[in-house]
């Protein structure tokens, strides 16, 4: 085969890569609302949040170029996908496994809320301290 022609077929198979990862994206966000509900994930996260938590996996892998490893990561993620739908992974692996470090990654800058919101002193303290200092008596 020549060498052009090695480059034509090269190219038309990561076209063709590309949308298969694409149809696969489009496949996902289809999905999205069923897993919402079944895993009861509104209460965690929006779906605009899961929506972003896909494209930002999906952004991951975006330099790879090789159609069997695309192929394979495609074929891993179609594996994962089901595992949320046939419930084999269950709410928490959602939370700890997506959710999680997305919303870590996210808050990252931003500062921690004050402890005490309310202006309570003694609630203040409290949350301060350690550990609760404790007397016995004798």
């Amino acid at each position: 085969m020549s060498a052009a022609k090695l480059a034509q077929v090269a190219a038309t198979q990561a076209g063709a890569g590309k949308s298969k990862a694409r149809n696969f994206y489009f496949e996902i966000c289809r999905c999205l609302p069923f897993i919402q509900r079944l895993h009861k994930l509104d209460e965690v996260a929006s779906l605009r949040e899961l929506r972003a938590i896909v494209k930002s996996r999906f952004h991951e892998f975006k330099d790879v170029k090789d159609p069997r490893v695309a192929e394979l990561l495609i074929f891993k993620g179609r594996e994962e996908l089901e595992c949320y739908l046939m419930m084999h992974k269950q709410r928490h692996h959602a939370i700890t496994e997506y959710i999680e470090p997305f919303s870590v990654a996210r808050n990252k800058g931003t500062p921690k809320p004050s402890l005490a919101p309310s202006g309570s002193e003694f609630l203040k303290t409290f949350l301060e301290t350690p550990y609760p200092q404790i007397t016995r008596k004798i």
